[in-house]
């Protein structure tokens, strides 16, 4: 989400973009005696959050903040940009081993907490992260060479462009460039992160809504397979069933996905703005719900008035609980 991408999670740990001093992975120092107790919770509160980041990206972090000012900038945004691909392969890679652990919105939240950080530490920096790669191609030499040494009347001394040996380089060496973009890969990576997130989520709280408007929607599909309320996913009974256990798990599941929330992004307004699109993608299944239960017709499958409205309540009540989960994120 644009917003998402253009939000700061955390201060960096050290210099600022403002500052003009790139020093983002060195705690800070407060030498006010006035001060002394506070400034030492606030460096202790600092140095924990410092603690707690993924220890490869740490390690760049702390490594390019010590030799900015000590190479030349071309160097250093050569080596940085080499840091930041490497750290993203490695932060992807760590999500992997959270995903087996802890399970899919750990690695979710692992993976947006820390490519966030990252974005954020390397803002002081304002380099580019750009770059043109050139390499040599030999995957034509083989025939070069084939056809070099079939020609009989090769000219190995000619001082022309007819020269055997060098219209054996030209055909069997090419140079192959391709651009490198570690910010925009980043980005790509942040923003694939928060849409695993958002459709693993969504399917956490309501997977049985989900479901049931999948079913809903190949039903009515369906090529030659009758009318939509036919379908045994339309049984008014079934239907029931199926908001009133989603509405059942609903407090449990929400609570469980703000405290995961909590434990990874500190800002609530953070989380307000990633729990934004899973409340739209449940509200337009909401939609499309109502759309297939609007089908249905009294009298058959179970279905009444006095039904259609209590399954109607029920999601109403769905969508409420959902948008109050994410109000109280965003009040605290």
């Amino acid at each position: 989400p644009a917003k998402l991408l253009g939000t700061s999670t955390t201060t960096p740990v050290g210099g600022t973009a403002n500052t003009g001093n790139p020093s983002p992975t060195t705690p800070p120092v407060n030498a006010s005696s006035e001060s002394s107790g506070a400034s030492n919770d606030a460096v202790q509160a600092q140095l924990r959050v410092y603690e707690a980041w993924f220890p490869p990206m740490r390690s760049v972090l702390r490594v390019l903040s010590k030799i900015f000012r000590v190479v030349e900038p071309r160097v250093f945004e050569d080596i940085a940009l080499q840091s930041v691909q490497s750290c993203t392969k490695s932060l992807k890679e760590g999500s992997a081993v959270v995903l087996q652990k802890a399970g899919v919105i750990h690695a979710d939240l692992f993976l947006v907490k820390h490519l966030l950080i990252l974005r954020e530490q390397l803002s002081p920096f304002d380099i580019q992260l750009r770059a043109v790669e050139r390499q040599l191609d030999f995957s034509e030499a083989g025939k070069a060479v084939t056809r070099f040494l079939a020609n009989r009347n090769r000219r190995l001394f000619s001082m022309s462009n007819e020269n055997a040996l060098v219209t054996l380089l030209r055909e069997g060496v090419s140079v192959q460039e391709s651009s490198v973009d570690s910010k925009r890969d980043l980005e790509d990576a942040l923003r694939s992160a928060c849409n695993d997130f958002i459709e693993h989520t969504s399917t956490t709280i309501a997977g049985s809504v989900f479901e049931f408007v999948e079913h809903c929607k190949q039903g009515s599909s369906a090529v030659g397979g009758g009318s939509l309320k036919d379908k045994p996913c339309m049984e008014g009974e079934y239907v029931k069933a199926v908001f009133t256990y989603t509405l059942d798990q609903l407090p449990e599941k929400l609570s469980e996905v703000t405290q995961q929330m909590s434990l990874y992004l500190e800002n609530p307004a953070t989380q307000s703005i990633l729990l934004k699109p899973v409340i739209r993608k449940i509200s337009r299944a909401m939609e499309d719900a109502r759309r297939f239960i609007g089908e249905s017709v009294d009298g058959e499958h179970s279905w009444n008035t006095e039904l259609r409205a209590e399954v109607l309540k029920t999601m109403h009540d769905i969508e409420s609980s959902v948008k109050n989960a994410a109000l109280k994120l965003s009040s605290r």
